[in-house]
């Protein structure tokens, strides 16, 4: 992103705040940026100080910041309706391959154990990081096996 000089408006490029190059950064890209408070600012591999000025960190005309976002919230999600019969279905496969084969029981653990492969699981189920309760049953084996029963579906 190029920001012309002219939309540096009365400041000099140097003597611009951080937090005002934020401002014009979310105002370039609203859709993906909504807010200057979402993001920090990396030059040279130091972060930005709000309250600092680009002379202070030596950016001039043609430099490169990289934008980084923080934390952002999660958009609200409705819960899709669930199909029981077909939930049933599946819980019990689950719950039959996990108590019938100690070879799927131990791959399915070692994915769970994994954090990586865990963290793919949690971005991928929208709501999941934020269901301390779901969490808890995925790094639980005890617990993951109990949930897994069709008859617990309910509950």
């Amino acid at each position: 992103l190029r920001l012309p000089e002219t939309e540096l408006g009365e400041c000099p490029l140097g003597g611009c705040s951080i937090s005002y190059l934020k401002q014009l950064i979310t105002g370039k890209l609203q859709e993906s940026v909504p807010d200057p408070e979402l993001i920090d600012l990396i030059y040279c591999g130091r972060k930005l100080r709000d309250d600092q000025t680009l002379d202070f960190y030596g950016i001039q005309s043609g430099s490169t910041v990289h934008v980084l976002r923080k934390s952002w919230p999660e958009p609200d999600q409705k819960p899709e309706p669930v199909d029981k019969v077909a939930a049933v279905r599946e819980f019990r496969v689950l719950h039959t391959a996990l108590h019938s084969s100690p070879a799927y029981r131990d791959a399915v653990f070692k994915m769970l154990g994994n954090k990586e492969s865990l963290d793919q699981i949690i971005v991928a189920t929208p709501g999941l990081s934020s269901d301390p309760v779901a969490l808890g049953v995925l790094q639980d084996k005890d617990l993951f096996s109990v949930f897994a029963d069709p008859s617990m579906l309910d509950t």
